[in-house]
């Protein structure tokens, strides 16, 4: 009897994403991600199972029906015990990561496509909330900002959010395997936060709410570039991004314009459009009117394709690169660039890992659909 009374008296948490809908299970770093439809295997607790899902049945669609898109957060062996602060900060970290598993690759794809109906879904869909609970005890707190409302299990309705955004909501798997690789011991622990942090950034500039303008959401993306690509405080920002970029990408096929900066030099497609939308977002935050048409990327054949979507394009590729370049993901591409120079050890330049990087990550088909590289000769 001591322990059943013990057991109500504890306070439990449950982190969970309610619109998510992700069927299949994965694993990011210490998180495990797997839908509430699988409850019945996952918990063994049948009390925490039967307030579960009591609670959730708070959770509804538009037409007020319980949803069944809720996703389940386990942080390693917590067995739904609260998490501490940090814990909770990584639990964020690794959501964002998932976001951008998710939207990155669905622009891509919708460009590649020239279909702008395959959007991706808002940052909105993935919603992160953790709720304490007491077994045996239907009251709930619901914090919204530094305000906490008391209600009772049945009283209140959440709805799924309106600017959900496209439909396609599969994560990446090569992301998703790359981001979990990221806890390996040999990755240092400020490269694994730097990146967290710039998809943090990702995160808030593909929110849908008609509250954060276009505007902010280019800006938003300048400081996730800023982030990922360590840019320093320096007084051209926009130069170093645009030869950063360039020296990133080692492709020959890039066309090289005949443009030139004030000080003579010049830059391939990459480069320019890197220089442009820096040159962009320091217009906006300076205060500097903005017509609309400035916003578009300059395409006759795809005039719905603005710098924002290219900036999703650019930040995936450089993602990629990075989780390539930390022996995250690419295994497949190294061992065939080993193979290469154990085989022709006299008759390349070494650098068939950075080619192979090139054809793993799969970047040709972006620069056609842009326009940044020469069509080919029938």
């Amino acid at each position: 009897m001591r322990s059943e009374s013990n057991k109500k008296k504890q306070y439990y948490q449950v982190s969970f994403l309610p619109w998510a809908d992700i069927r299949e299970e994965f694993q990011i770093g210490p998180i495990n991600f797997w839908h509430f439809s699988d409850a019945d295997k996952k918990i063994n607790d049948k009390d925490i199972l039967n307030h579960l899902k009591e609670y959730f049945k708070s959770y509804v669609d538009y037409q007020g029906n319980p949803v069944e898109t809720i996703v389940i957060c386990s942080y390693e062996n917590k067995n739904f015990k609260p998490l501490t602060n940090n814990e909770y900060n990584n639990l964020k970290s690794v959501v964002n990561a998932l976001i951008f598993s998710v939207i990155a690759p669905a622009v891509k794809n919708a460009v590649c496509a020239n279909n702008r109906s395959m959007g991706p879904p808002s940052a909105e869909i993935y919603e992160l909330i953790y709720q304490n609970f007491n077994l045996g005890n239907k009251i709930i707190a619901v914090q919204a900002g530094s305000t906490k409302h008391i209600w009772e299990l049945g009283q209140v309705k959440f709805s799924q959010p309106w600017a959900s955004g496209g439909f396609l909501r599969s994560p990446d798997k090569e992301l998703i395997r790359g981001f979990s690789n990221l806890y390996n011991k040999n990755i240092p622990q400020e490269t694994r936060e730097r990146i967290f942090r710039s998809l943090e950034w990702f995160r808030f500039a593909h929110v849908e709410n008609d509250l954060v303008s276009s505007l902010s959401k280019l800006v938003m993306m300048a400081t996730a570039f800023e982030i990922l690509l360590q840019v320093p405080n320096i007084p051209n920002k926009k130069k170093f991004i645009a030869e950063k970029l360039e020296k990133q990408v080692i492709s020959s096929k890039l066309i090289r314009q005949s443009r030139r900066d004030s000080k003579g030099n010049t830059y391939n497609k990459l480069g320019w459009w890197a220089w442009d939308f820096y040159d962009l977002r320091n217009k906006i935050v300076h205060g500097d009117h903005i017509p609309l048409k400035l916003l578009k990327y300059k395409m006759p054949t795809k005039q719905w394709i603005s710098h924002y979507i290219v900036s999703d394009l650019i930040f995936l590729e450089c993602v990629k690169r990075e989780l390539f370049g930390l022996g995250c993901i690419g295994d497949s591409a190294r061992e065939c660039a080993r193979k290469f120079d154990e085989a022709f050890p006299n008759d390349h330049e070494p650098q068939s890992t950075l080619h192979m990087a090139e054809w793993f990550l799969g970047f040709n088909d972006v620069y056609r659909s842009l326009g940044w590289v020469r069509k080919r000769r029938k």
